[in-house]
């Protein structure tokens, strides 16, 4: 699925996002998901914190970065969010934790 006014797709498979050297990843799931287990080096910002204001977030609108949750729902509705406030280089890892998590957990 690819959103208006941005050519990259709404999802990128976990081996594009494992590929890359410097991926900055957001894990969107609960404190208690992310503390049980996460991708290493990820950000942890709760799907229900989303009331972020555009100045607060700690990427810039250009900055490429990737959202990954459980399953790959709750990271579809934070990348589709922030790419409605101009972070159009926003993309959700498709299949989530679930299929990324098991070989780069902390």
């Amino acid at each position: 699925m690819t959103l208006p006014n941005t050519s990259l797709s709404l999802e990128i498979p976990f081996n594009e996002v494992s590929a890359l050297p410097k991926a900055f990843v957001i894990d969107c799931r609960s404190t208690e998901e992310f503390d049980a287990g996460h991708v290493a080096n990820s950000c942890n910002i709760p799907l229900q914190h989303l009331s972020i204001r555009k100045d607060d977030f700690p990427c810039d609108c250009d900055d490429h970065f990737f959202v990954y949750c459980k399953s790959g729902n709750r990271s579809a509705t934070f990348a589709t969010y922030l790419r409605s406030i101009g972070y159009t280089k926003c993309q959700s890892i498709k299949g989530g934790f679930e299929q990324w998590g098991e070989q780069t957990t902390c």
